[in-house]
């Protein structure tokens, strides 16, 4: 079962990078998806080591796919890596093997260290929606474009704005400012 997290690296400039990417764990390992040109598979080619980030709010895989800077985020010093402050869980890794496939690259990591900030509680309706509009803008310029976006925001505001909260409102504008 793919889960969608947030994967976060470290680039040249040792500075932190976040990405929306769906993640398999099998046993003390994971597997997923990089396109080619992403900033994530570029930094794990310089540093072969990150963390995948579990949460349980729509927010951070949005600001992640959105590459928006406004995300909480702890260092661990030792290891010069980053991981969500208000993530649920996260797991350090360190790169087995990459893959090389069509247009992508199949990331093979050893989880070295996992830690549980709090419980996972999962999402609503209206947030499972706003993750596949997450996972929709992340392949913009790649298997997909603003329209497509656009189109699946039209055809489920009126469920969104039903099921969810205030928060997700604001996530909902924040999603159309930033396309």
């Amino acid at each position: 079962m793919i889960i969608e997290t947030v994967v976060s690296t470290v680039n040249k400039d040792n500075e932190p990078h976040f990405a929306a990417v769906g993640v398999e764990f099998i046993q003390q390992k994971a597997v997923f998806n990089l396109y080619k040109k992403s900033h994530t598979f570029s930094n794990l080619k310089n540093k072969d080591s990150g963390i995948i980030n579990v949460v349980d709010k729509a927010e951070y895989l949005l600001k992640a796919a959105l590459g928006s800077a406004k995300i909480e985020f702890s260092k661990i010093e030792k290891r010069n890596l980053y991981y969500l402050t208000d993530c649920c869980s996260y797991y350090q890794f360190k790169l087995i093997n990459i893959e090389e496939q069509a247009e992508k690259y199949l990331v093979k990591v050893e989880i070295t260290k996992a830690e549980e900030n709090r419980k996972y509680i999962g999402f609503n309706r209206a947030n499972n929606l706003l993750v596949e509009a997450a996972v929709i803008a992340s392949r913009i310029g790649i298997t997909k474009t603003k329209n497509d976006l656009v189109q699946f925001i039209n055809q489920n505001r009126k469920v969104i704005n039903k099921t969810g909260d205030k928060n997700t409102q604001e996530l909902l504008k924040f999603l159309e400012r930033n396309i």
